[in-house]
């Protein structure tokens, strides 16, 4: 297995502990880490380094993201509205890192296998760092 497959399985399987703690908790980030992962893990994404930022999955061109650069698009995710009752979990899909508040996200989307294609759309031109 590379460094890429280890941190893949890593994240998978840290994922759930993090969506018990969001349930936990209330928290305004929402129990979604486990199925985005994993869509993501099977997807054309894997061959990227993934990591995360709190509320994203985010990826690198390799493990050493510092000297290789990590890419712009990535998927944020979080309530479409914190304070109503029927709050959904929603992806956003973005094409620079970080967000750039006067733009808006390429994809809002309630479907993690639509964000996920986007993702794939949007870094189809990058090639990782073998």
């Amino acid at each position: 297995m590379t460094r890429t497959d280890v941190e893949w399985d890593a994240r998978i399987r840290h994922a759930p502990e993090t969506d018990s703690h969001s349930r936990c908790i209330n928290s305004w980030v929402p129990p979604v880490e486990e199925l985005l992962w994993r869509t993501a893990r099977a997807s054309a994404l894997v061959r990227f380094f993934p990591f995360s930022s709190h509320n994203s999955l985010r990826l690198a061109m390799s493990s050493d993201f510092v000297t290789d650069g990590y890419l712009g698009p990535c998927i944020v995710y979080c309530y479409d509205d914190f304070e109503a009752p029927d709050r959904r979990p929603e992806y956003r899909v973005w094409d620079v890192w970080p967000q750039d508040p006067s733009h808006e996200p390429v994809l809002r989307t309630y479907d993690v296998d639509a964000a996920v294609r986007e993702l794939e759309r949007l870094t189809v031109d990058f090639t990782p760092v073998a």
